[in-house]
């Protein structure tokens, strides 16, 4: 399931952003300071939890199991500017969507989480930086 999320929202992501900007799944590292900056929009998955009973639609079906994915959506570019015109782009193209393509019947449902991602910066050993959580509410079977 998680492998079929991440691809979801690359695809998602992929056609809001501009041209030769890369969709990442890995961490954020404090290296990020010194690398050569790269155009680009972070998905950081850092938590799961179940989700059972959420979302799930139709009387007399079997309660499907569900999980919910946090994901911490970054960017990175040359100039801070430019990092929140790609920040802007990904959180449009969530809030416009509302539900990621899914190959089961189930919706695959994306919403922006109550999250404040501070804690998880200072966890990470990282100065803030702006971003958003991304909460996707999905069948685990």
């Amino acid at each position: 399931m998680i492998a079929q999320v991440d691809d979801a929202l690359c695809r998602l992501l992929r056609p809001r952003l501009p041209a030769g900007t890369q969709i990442r799944l890995d961490p954020p590292k404090p290296t990020w300071q010194t690398e050569s900056q790269v155009r680009s929009v972070e998905l950081f998955l850092f938590a799961l939890r179940d989700a059972v009973g959420e979302g799930n639609e139709g009387e007399g079906k079997r309660a499907a199991r569900r999980c919910a994915l946090s994901y911490l959506v970054t960017a990175r570019a040359g100039a801070v500017q430019d990092e929140h015109a790609l920040l802007d782009a990904a959180l449009h193209a969530v809030l416009d969507a509302g539900r990621l393509p899914a190959e089961s019947a189930s919706p695959v449902r994306i919403s922006l989480a109550a999250t404040d991602p501070t804690g998880l910066w200072t966890s990470l050993g990282m100065p803030a930086r702006a971003g958003f959580v991304l909460l996707v509410t999905a069948d685990a079977d």
